[in-house]
């Protein structure tokens, strides 16, 4: 007979806040909504699945000096959230600049947060289960295995431990280019991972969804290197990637078994048009065949080569009438890698 399932819901890099103006001076499209409706989306996911312990990893915010307006929203989120007796873990990350906002909110005995190195100790359905943590660090490869050492003799010999962070660590992939970090002194080298304690590091700061296998070993298994990635895209750089959360499981300590869910991210084009439009009805032909049907509530971005070409594409924009798809034109060639 096996044991029943922990299960962690583990999601970061919701930079609640972003493009999110108290005042709306304009009548564009501000994405501030798409965040916080995901935000929203996975605290209820989580209720509704009745998983045991939900983890943020960091970034909770976009920056570090919030409207206090955005900071009540999402504090308001949370607490409705720990009210209902799942504990959630958070730590800070870069955007947060490693801290957050001070309110009686997270107060909350089902708030845990890191403002420094420690491990949080749980008991859920009757098995011991460490979460083990600190907030962003500066220069994290020279001090890394400092922090593991020492968070390593805090957690328990029996327990489910994992080690959360908001770092970037070597062999890490972003971007559409598919840049990919080398170990320096912002970078966590994977030779750095030598306990035999953990079970799974978890990390945000890095925007696309992967795991990557360190040299640590568990039962035989390398422990995985665990990015949830963002809640929505907040760049055209993101545009190919699938935007959600995971779903950790353990039915005893080991490797656990890792379930990815999507998340309803809008969805973003770029196209980029070159010298060799000679009309308005060229632009226009193009424009009709290749972006007009897209989704209704894309964003997409246009580069143009040309402020004649610009003129162009505004007629054509302004002549399709779409309310509610929102255009961006820019005038200059994306860098290489980018378009």
């Amino acid at each position: 007979m096996t044991d029943p399932l922990i299960r962690i819901l583990f999601f970061a890099d919701s930079h609640l806040g972003l493009d999110y103006p108290i005042r709306r001076r304009s009548e564009r499209r501000y994405r501030g909504d798409d965040f916080f409706r995901n935000f929203e989306y996975i605290l209820q996911l989580a209720k509704e699945q009745e998983v045991d312990l939900v983890i943020h990893g960091g970034d909770l915010f976009d920056r570090s000096e919030v409207h206090p307006r955005i900071v009540n929203k999402a504090y308001d989120m949370l607490f409705e959230f720990a009210d209902q007796g799942i504990p959630l873990v958070l730590v800070p990350g870069n955007h947060d600049r490693s801290t957050l906002p001070s309110s009686l909110f997270l107060q909350h005995p089902n708030l845990h947060i890191f403002y420094e190195p420690g491990v949080f100790h749980f008991t859920i359905k009757n098995r011991p289960l460490d979460i083990a943590g600190f907030p962003f660090v500066r220069k994290i490869g020279t001090s890394f295995s400092e922090i593991l050492e020492q968070l390593e003799s805090q957690v328990a010999d029996d327990s489910i431990a994992l080690l959360l962070m908001h770092q970037a660590v070597e062999s890490a992939q972003v971007g559409l280019s598919n840049y990919t970090f080398r170990a320096g002194p912002e970078v966590i080298a994977l030779s750095q991972f030598n306990s035999t304690r953990f079970h799974g590091y978890l990390s945000g700061h890095i925007h696309r969804q992967q795991t990557i296998l360190t040299p640590s070993l568990m039962g035989g298994f390398r422990v995985p290197f665990i990015y949830p990635g963002s809640i929505e895209r907040t760049s055209f750089a993101e545009r190919a990637e699938a935007k959600g959360f995971l779903t950790l499981a353990f039915d005893r300590p080991g490797i656990p078994q890792i379930d990815f869910g999507t998340l309803p991210a809008r969805k973003m084009h770029s196209f980029a048009f070159s010298e060799d439009v000679q009309s308005y009805s060229d632009l226009e032909h193009i424009f009709e065949t290749e972006i007009a049907d897209l989704e209704k509530d894309a964003l997409v971005r246009i580069v143009s080569p040309t402020e004649q070409i610009s003129g162009w594409l505004r007629d054509v924009i302004k002549k399709e009438g779409e309310q509610n798809r929102e255009y961006t034109i820019r005038h200059k060639w994306l860098k290489r890698g980018e378009r």
